[in-house]
């Protein structure tokens, strides 16, 4: 029979969370540690190694080394031990978005102070899911934007190289007025009156990123070239 947990007035004392420090960046690794030290109920070091998928924890981790131990699946599998924490600079909504749906289960961006850090800690650690005040702001703005058609997508992704509307109509193997037509489109759903501003809300948004123009298929040829034999002259055998 399992000993009662100790109770403090009267109610039992929670388990103590285990916080680890997994951000690649030593000075933002350091903040992080100085913000969590002698936080009630919090363990927080900076162990050398990944902890084991099925050990309840908090791993505060930067975007990138989140999204790797995500994609392994631990966190999808072991849905109430390892709970991923992003602490980064990146606040695009896109960005932000593909690391929820990765499998991050909170996102936080360094502006934060140290008690939206703690309040994330705690929630993350209860088994729920948080998304910074800054992070959600960026996505709730993001939501607003109409989407784009696959052909604005094109468009986009080429303009990003600065290429004039003849230059996008050749790679795309589009007319010039219909280039026209979705960079208009484009300056509506942005709100912006200018092909700069377009590139950088898109930027800003994260929607640049894997971006693939897809050319227009060329025509086929309504009439394909046949090769012609020539047939040789018959032996003198043959005639004789």
């Amino acid at each position: 029979m399992n000993a009662p947990l100790p109770t403090f007035s009267g109610r039992p004392l929670a388990k103590r969370i285990r916080v680890y420090l997994m951000h690649s960046c030593p000075i933002v690794c350091a903040g992080l540690g100085a913000m969590l030290a002698g936080q009630p109920g919090m363990d927080v070091s900076a162990p050398g190694g990944w902890p084991c998928a099925d050990e309840p924890c908090v791993v505060i981790a930067d975007y990138a080394a989140a999204l790797r131990a995500a994609r392994e699946g631990g966190c999808a599998q072991h849905e109430r031990a390892v709970r991923l924490l992003v602490v980064t600079q990146n606040g695009k909504a896109g960005e932000i978005r593909h690391a929820v749906d990765s499998g991050v289960h909170g996102y936080l961006l360094q502006e934060a102070d140290a008690g939206e850090l703690v309040e994330c800690v705690r929630l993350l650690a209860s088994g729920c899911r948080y998304l910074g005040a800054a992070a959600g702001r960026s996505v709730a703005n993001a939501l607003g934007r109409p989407p784009l058609t696959r052909r604005e997508a094109d468009v986009l992704s080429v303009l990003s190289h600065g290429l004039p509307d003849k230059l996008i109509a050749r790679e795309l193997g589009i007319g010039v007025g219909t280039v026209k037509t979705h960079m208009k489109q484009l300056m509506h759903k942005f709100d912006v009156s200018t092909r700069t501003q377009v590139v950088l809300s898109a930027m800003e948004q994260g929607l640049l990123a894997g971006l693939q123009p897809q050319p227009q298929p060329a025509p086929r040829a309504l009439f394909q070239s046949t090769s012609v034999t020539t047939l040789s002259k018959p032996s003198r055998a043959i005639l004789a």
